[in-house]
């Protein structure tokens, strides 16, 4: 018994003693880094007195800190524009590729594949160049126009929050205090406390960036998108691809039917299964020449055609005409005595 139990209690305090080497160590990382959340405040607490002291300072040698905190506040709304301005360029090259590889690719046949040129443009270029420009093509004009129509647009919905505002959100250390001193000058104050928080806001603005109005993975994921679609698009042009190619062996009914010669079809493929035809009522009198029609008067064709093998021994004789029952015609004979009276008018009139 003794000798089982030396093991076990040998195994427990080897984890007891691994046990607190970890939490130790948690502990002295967990104490590393509040010295450096420490230190790195202290830095920045730092940076913040010595930038109110140079406001203050600006201030006592007369100039004024809410003019300051106006041309502050515009700097931060040119930042914001400048960022809705990179998203919307980035997204209308996009588009323009997207149009042109889309118009390239199906062709619709409402547009024309070229489009001319506005008159004091291609005159432009002549005079210029020297030469007439090539046509402008069709998927390359909707494309910039589409391009346009996203840039715009974009450029709207992004600026239609506040810019302040977006500024505060990526920057939490001037958050409310910066829309504050904001509607502080716009009401015109000029106060001990108004002048003391424009210093304060001034101070806190050299410590924030407008990067973080960006973002960075979103912008580069376009970025490949459009480099991708890019490359769709020269390859597109260099092949000329037309997705209307794919029905091309397709028939006007829509089948699968191919114009590729297949050999000869049966019989019944042609024509159709073979139908039991009734004997007509009517006789019709047949008489043929066995003298050529040449225009020479010779015999040589009644000839030839006696020696070809096709000249039979019996006679011709009439036969009834007849019809498929399918094929049989509704008043047949007032179609007859119409055509009749047709043929007499015009024997008639010759």
């Amino acid at each position: 018994m003794d000798g089982n139990d030396a093991p076990r209690q040998d195994g427990g305090e080897n984890q007891g003693w691994l046990e607190r080497r970890r939490q130790r160590n948690r502990a002295a990382s967990e104490r590393d880094q509040a010295e450096r959340r420490e230190r790195a405040q202290a830095a920045q607490d730092d940076q913040y007195r010595a930038a109110l002291q140079k406001q203050r300072a600006a201030t006592e040698s007369g100039a004024s800190p809410e003019t300051r905190m106006q041309r502050a506040l515009a700097e931060v709304r040119r930042e914001g524009y400048k960022v809705a301005v990179i998203y919307a360029a980035v997204d209308a090259a996009l588009a323009v590729l997207v149009v042109n590889l889309l118009l390239q690719v199906t062709k619709p046949e409402q547009l024309p594949t070229t489009l001319p040129w506005p008159r004091v443009v291609f005159d432009a270029i002549v005079g210029y160049t020297g030469a007439p420009p090539a046509p402008l093509q069709t998927s390359v004009v909707v494309g910039l126009l589409a391009g346009v129509a996203v840039f715009v647009g974009e450029v709207i919905a992004r600026t239609r929050r506040p810019l302040v505002e977006q500024f505060e959100g990526a920057n939490p250390g001037v958050q409310d205090a910066l829309r504050t001193a904001r509607d502080t000058v716009r009401a015109g104050r000029d106060s001990r406390m108004a002048l003391a928080l424009y210093e304060d806001v001034l101070a806190r603005l050299g410590r924030t960036s407008s990067i973080g109005l960006v973002n960075v993975k979103r912008v580069l994921l376009t970025v490949v998108v459009i480099s991708v679609v890019s490359l769709a698009s020269i390859q597109v042009a260099v092949v000329d691809l037309d997705v209307r190619d794919f029905n091309a062996d397709e028939g006007v009914d829509g089948s699968d039917r191919t114009s590729e010669y297949e050999g000869l079809q049966d019989a019944s493929g042609v024509l159709g299964d073979p139908e039991d035809v009734s004997a007509g009522e009517e006789t019709l009198n047949t008489t043929l020449s066995t003298q050529g029609g040449g225009d020479d008067g010779s015999e040589s064709a009644a000839a030839a055609y006696d020696s070809s093998g096709f000249a039979g021994s019996g006679d011709v004789e009439g036969q009834e005409a007849g019809f498929a029952e399918s094929e049989q015609l509704e008043d047949a004979e007032l179609i007859r005595e119409y055509n009749l009276q047709i043929r007499e008018t015009d024997d008639s009139d010759t």
